[in-house]
């Protein structure tokens, strides 16, 4: 199951964290994806960011599981990176 754990101020994203086979996966969203997804340059609501982010909830995960497979997700969700450990 995905899960939005917030967003962050440091790298301007939203975190998504996705447990693939036991492990804690956590992704970035960044703001520019969900902006130039809703047509805009400015930055969109933490509303809009939420519905998006559960509309796309399948092609993220897909995205997200490819990028932890060490391959690049398709376009735009090539913009998605893994976090790492601090």
């Amino acid at each position: 199951m995905m899960r939005v754990l917030g967003k962050t101020r440091a790298s301007d994203a939203y975190r998504i964290g996705l447990d693939i086979e036991g492990a804690e996966v956590v992704a970035l969203i960044p703001e520019a994806l969900l902006s130039a997804e809703h047509g805009q340059t400015a930055r969109v609501s933490h509303q809009a960011a939420y519905e998006w982010i559960e509309s796309q909830a399948h092609a993220l995960v897909h995205a997200i599981r490819t990028l932890h497979s060490g391959a690049r997700p398709r376009a735009p969700f090539d913009q998605i990176t893994l976090e790492t450990a601090a």
